[in-house]
């Protein structure tokens, strides 16, 4: 990420530039903008990496920070701590309410320095706030309650005493019950949260405002009014590469930071990285594998942002959950989702794992709750495990990203439903699906899903602030196999299986060889690739299909008939084949509790369902090679193709004058004779003292049994068992 390339392209700086010369750095002077919206003062991860970024531009010789609020809901007790941050920077703050300040938002704006208005901007109404849980009686609630006050009211009074602002009027922000007023004027009674407006904000008592230093226009007027003379810049992790323009020390320098990866500077960097989802593609792992290392790759090369382009209606389970709990809680640049047209089932889930939601005009999302791919029915007692694991999972993230997890326990489960401002959006018993209109509905001063909505991916760029260029992340040549090879594995066996039949049964080592080693190599590594297969899996799963081939062969030619090997060697090829298109998982998922009572996570142990894709791919793979075998000992020698083949590979002559033609023409049906190797279902057998080459009529035929001619087929002799009347 550039930031950090930006601190050590800083020391570097410093370390090399003479004592009297460090007076040049690039930011020395200036003053930096920082906005803050609700995802700032919401989101612990996205307030982390500004900090950082503060830090950096403190040391770089910035003048001042400029703080440019617009927040109109956010949890004011989250944002204590991130305003108590900023209360303690060695550098002068200075907050312009553009065009609220309220929850969290005030307490940013009571952290600076000095305090500016936007006209008809408004400050104040930051109570605090306690999720309702099930189990929890009203006594608890209202001393958690009243804990939350007392310890808000107390962090507010150190700010105002830090920064000089009436500690009165900010628990007034905070306390319905604490009443505020100037002079005879009451500005917010007993009862009422204050919430100030432009005008009042400036309201001076002996000559001094009671907040508010002035009204502005814009950020550059509050910088002109405050007497700060640095021209202004735009925090962002690229400040830094801009500061220094010949970039031959940025281009250079690698992040090194607890442990981190080195920062990688390639196509990402910098780049608003669109990751498009389309309707097939949560149902390839192929597609969650590419997916997840997009993700790597945008932090690695620090990445301005990620957009999911959700067009979907949903997929793999599992394989979603791990996109979010893992890649996308590592994600370092921030995170958006475009719900365009729809996010359902699995869509859904990625949707609320990341920062933002933005959704299209007509557009849906929700129908979350776990089915099985092939339409089966789930008993009740497996649902309620599948629901408890997948609903503990996706609350912790939505809690994490600052959205009310009733929203999407919702979706989940249809037992939940869902009353937002005393309008059902879902009775108990239907599963919750929002529409745009629905998903932005506003309850204790947030929207319960999406920030807004939007027509296009430029619209989402320009609300948050976006300057990259936008780029759409595609798989490459490798990842395109993996996908193809993925999608398509049950006829890459089927391929496999008949070909290597095909070659079973004609001496040496030939064409169809080659195409079955080629299939299933293919098939091997484009799982590898999609990353169904990883590390000393690869080998041992290798390792399994070909002791199956290995048996199968040992039971063709050393010790045909006696079964064993041949079943053991079947087993050990479908073992290696599933697993590797299955990607089974042993492990036990989570579950929610009871209210009340104490649950072991549910252990969801083995289900069919979960092998379901690679069993199928299997089972079409091994019938589809059944029925092209059949058909090619059947019709293939009859066909002109194939004569003509035969044809051409002669001297001259006609087709009767071949060697294969007059064998057949020399024997009769009925005729007796034995068999001199196995017939699988071709072999020798010899009639007549002549050696021929003959088919089994019932697919095997041990070496040294009598048999007698039942059919003769153009070159092809189809003999019996001749068991005696």
């Amino acid at each position: 990420m550039n930031r950090f390339l930006a601190f050590f392209m800083l020391f570097g700086l410093c370390q090399g530039i003479p004592a009297e010369d460090k007076t040049e750095l690039p930011l020395k002077g200036k003053v930096i903008k920082v906005g803050i919206t609700l995802s700032e003062v919401s989101d612990s991860r996205r307030w982390r990496e500004l900090r950082k970024l503060m830090d950096e531009s403190i040391t770089a010789g910035a003048e001042a920070i400029v703080f440019d609020i617009n927040v109109t809901a956010g949890k004011a007790q989250a944002t204590l701590a991130a305003a108590e941050e900023i209360a303690r920077l060695k550098v002068r703050t200075l907050a312009y309410v553009n065009a609220s300040a309220v929850g969290g938002g005030a307490l940013i704006a009571l952290a600076c320095d000095e305090i500016w208005m936007a006209d008809g901007g408004r400050i104040g109404s930051a109570p605090p706030s306690i999720e309702a849980e099930e189990g929890v009686s009203e006594k608890t609630q209202e001393t958690q309650m009243a804990e939350s006050l007392a310890l808000l009211k107390a962090g507010a009074r150190s700010l105002c005493k830090l920064k000089g602002h009436n500690p009165a009027l900010a628990q007034a922000f905070i306390d319905k019950e604490q009443e505020f007023k100037i002079g005879e004027r009451v500005l917010s009674a007993k009862g009422e949260l204050l919430l100030l407006d432009a005008d009042d904000a400036i309201l001076a008592v002996e000559g001094k405002p009671i907040l508010a230093r002035g009204v502005a226009s814009d950020v550059e007027t509050v910088v002109k009014k405050a007497g700060v003379s640095g021209s202004m810049v735009s925090l962002s992790a690229g400040l830094f590469e801009k500061s220094n323009p010949e970039g031959n020390d940025a281009t250079k320098i690698e992040k090194v930071s607890e442990g981190a990866e080195k920062t990688q500077i390639g196509a990402y960097t910098g780049k608003v990285v669109v990751i498009p989802v389309g309707e097939e593609d949560l149902t390839a792992r192929a597609r969650f594998e590419f997916m997840s290392r997009t993700l790597k790759r945008c932090t690695a090369e620090g990445a301005e942002a990620v957009i999911f382009d959700l067009d979907t209606p949903g997929g793999l389970a599992w394989d979603t959950t791990n996109l979010m709990m893992k890649d996308l809680q590592k994600l370092s640049p921030r995170s958006f989702a475009y719900v365009n047209p729809r996010a359902l089932s699995a869509g859904a889930m990625i949707a609320v794992a990341t920062d933002e939601i933005y959704m299209a005009p007509a557009s849906s999302s929700g129908a979350a709750t776990p089915i099985y791919g092939n339409g089966a029915e789930m008993g009740e007692a497996e649902r309620a495990k599948m629901n408890s694991a997948i609903m503990s999972m996706a609350r912790t993230v939505a809690k994490e990203k600052g959205r009310d997890p009733r929203v999407i326990e919702a979706m989940i489960d249809m037992g939940r439903g869902l009353i937002v401002n005393g309008e059902v959006l879902c009775e108990k018993g239907e599963i919750l699906t929002l529409d745009a209109e629905q998903a932005i509905i506003r309850e204790n001063g947030r929207t319960i899903f999406a920030k807004a909505i939007v027509k296009s991916l430029d619209e989402i760029k320009q609300a948050e602030g976006l300057k990259g260029e936008t780029i759409t992340a595609v798989p490459t040549g490798f990842e395109n196999i993996a996908i193809l090879v993925t999608r398509y594995a049950a006829i890459l066996i089927l391929v496999g299986v008949a070909a290597g039949y095909v070659e079973m049964q004609a001496p040496g080592f030939g064409l169809p060889g080659f195409i079955s080693l080629a299939a299933f190599s293919l098939f091997f590594f484009g799982h590898y690739v999609a990353g169904s297969l990883v590390g000393q899996e690869t080998a041992v799963v290798a390792g399994i299909f070909i002791l199956g081939v290995l048996l199968l062969l040992l039971e063709m030619f050393v010790f045909p008939g006696s079964l064993v090997p041949g079943i053991t060697g079947f087993v050990c090829i479908m073992v290696a084949l599933v697993y590797t298109m299955s990607g089974w998982d042993m492990g036990s998922l989570p579950s929610v509790p009871t209210p009340g009572t104490v649950e072991a996570p549910a252990e969801l142990g083995f289900s069919l369902s979960t092998y379901a894709l690679g069993l199928r791919n299997f089972a079409v793979g091994i019938i589809g090679a059944a029925l092209v075998i059949v058909v090619l000992g059947r019709y293939l020698p009859q066909t002109k193709p194939f004569q003509q083949m035969v044809l051409s590979a002669s001297a001259g002559g006609t087709l009767d004058s071949t060697p294969a033609m007059q064998m057949a023409a020399s024997v009769k049906v009925g005729s007796v004779g034995t068999t001199r190797s196995a017939l699988r279902p071709y072999g020798t057998i010899e009639i007549d003292q002549k050696s021929m080459e003959a088919m089994a009529e019932g697919g095997y035929i041990d070496s040294g049994v009598a048999v007698r001619v039942r059919e003769i087929q153009g070159p092809k002799v189809i003999v019996e068992e001749n068991i005696p009347m």
